[in-house]
């Protein structure tokens, strides 16, 4: 055993000599043996070993006796000890954690400050093989995303140094084996028998069949593991290339856009891993509620042939798709008002969103612009309207027989949705529409008239 884990250091470079290495010590045996193994190489490497344990409280007196019986391990041993006591349940109650995820969130913090103390490089962690096979197992259970079955890291960075797990290329009774050869009666905790915990359930139901399938599980499991996440380190790089194409919000409220068509460009391994870059953006890392669901979702609103759509992602998020372009957003939509206004000849009206119509005659021909209608006022019913788009609105466009539906004028156009109902149209007071602002234009035109004309623009100085 000793050999397979001196390798296992020296292959992931989890210690060096002369380093500063606290050991996470619990009393179990995983733990315990760690910090037995980790002691013994004190001479050769020139390291400093310091044991740190935390007791709970949820076990009563027998947690309290755990790091005692750890305290006095470490005087036997000669290593130093730093322990504590952390109130589980009263932070837990003003949190709303479960109790198992206060736990570990008050240990942690609590090596965090002892390692920032003792300016260490690493803490090691008791966590093998087996714990690796059951985590990949139920990661593999409950949900089917690549990059959320890569199992427990060999190390991560922690504090001002790292976690590291150099007994991750053991199983559990290797680590039986070397207790029994160095005579250490570790502390059992009971609760670990206890199969109400997801994890327990695992471990007493699953493992030991798989494990009669294949007695070298936790090997391959491990194997498994370091290329998953080698192959995803990999694929995450080539993924942040496709984010070069992508428009990230530069204000407090987050939205992220980007071409279809871009996005499309790139491999689909690639499409979906920047899909949940993305989504660590907006979400703030916090995507535990992300799945393989909601990935295809993201991927049919790309390829279906829907020029408008949206889907719903949790607590809010919505990829909304306009033509070519998506935007990830937790914007709310707005409920957009109607409006029907009157435009007075000589005078102005302002829309909802600021921009303003202006209406005036003229004595002579005037040219026209994308912005700017030109009409011969013989052929007009005054007074003139400004109002938004109604159901079975239709309009007679210039140099064409019969008639035409604004919707279906929106959809040539390629006008997102959400700006359709209150895009502005100009009509008289018969209701013939004779300008759909900025898009068509209907209305008798002829530049020999003898009569007046009427121009009427559009500004929006949003544009301008």
């Amino acid at each position: 055993m000793d050999q397979t884990v001196h390798s296992f250091i020296r292959r992931h470079q989890l210690i060096h000599p002369h380093q500063t290495i606290l050991v996470a010590v619990s009393g179990g045996p995983d733990s315990i043996a760690l910090l037995h193994f980790l002691s013994s190489l004190r001479d050769s490497w020139h390291l400093r070993i310091v044991a740190v344990s935390v007791d709970h409280r949820l076990r009563g007196e027998e947690s309290a006796e755990d790091i005692s019986y750890v305290k006095q391990m470490c005087e036997e041993w000669q290593v130093e000890f730093v322990g504590t006591s952390v109130d589980v349940q009263s932070y837990r109650k003003q949190t709303g954690m479960g109790t198992q995820e206060a736990a570990r969130h008050l240990r942690y913090e609590f090596f965090k400050k002892v390692m920032n103390e003792e300016q260490a490089d690493g803490l090691a962690t008791g966590h093998h093989g087996d714990d690796q096979a059951e985590t990949m197992i139920m990661q593999m259970t409950r949900g089917a995303r690549p990059e959320a079955l890569q199992g427990i890291p060999v190390q991560r960075p922690f504090g001002k140094g790292k976690i590291i797990r150099p007994f991750l290329c053991l199983s559990k009774d290797q680590i039986g084996q070397y207790i029994t050869k160095h005579h250490i009666e570790p502390r059992i905790d009971a609760s670990n028998e206890d199969t109400d915990y997801t994890r327990n359930a695992f471990r007493k139901h699953v493992l030991p069949f798989l494990k009669e399938q294949n007695p070298k599980l936790n090997i391959h499991m491990q194997a498994m593991s370091e290329r998953m996440r080698e192959d995803q380190t990999y694929i995450k790089e080539q993924a942040e290339k496709v984010l070069e194409k992508v428009q990230f919000s530069s204000n407090m409220d987050k939205f992220v856009q980007f071409s279809i068509e871009d996005f499309k460009t790139f491999p689909l391994a690639l499409q979906r891993s920047a899909f949940h870059l993305i989504l660590n953006y907006l979400y703030v890392n916090k995507t535990e509620d992300i799945s393989y669901l909601h990935e295809e979702m993201f991927l049919s609103l790309l390829y279906d042939h829907k020029p408008n759509a949206e889907i719903d992602l949790p607590r809010g998020l919505k990829a909304v798709r306009a033509y070519e372009d998506v935007t990830i957003s937790f914007k709310e939509k707005e409920e957009k008002e109607a409006y029907h206004l009157l435009l007075p000849l000589g005078g102005k009206v302002e829309l909802p969103d600021g921009s303003q119509v202006i209406a005036e005659r003229l004595d002579r021909w005037s040219e026209e612009g994308k912005h700017v209608f030109i009409c011969d006022s013989h052929h007009v019913t005054l007074p003139l309207i400004v109002r938004s788009r109604r159901n079975g609105d239709r309009m007679r466009l210039r140099g064409m027989n019969g008639s035409k539906k604004v919707k279906d004028i929106f959809i040539d156009q390629k006008i997102p949705a959400e700006f359709r109902d209150t895009w502005p149209l100009v009509t008289d007071r018969k209701g013939e529409i004779l300008w759909l602002v900025g898009l068509k234009k209907g209305g008798e035109c002829t530049r020999n008239s003898s009569g007046t004309w009427l121009r009427i623009k559009y500004e929006n100085n949003a544009e301008t």
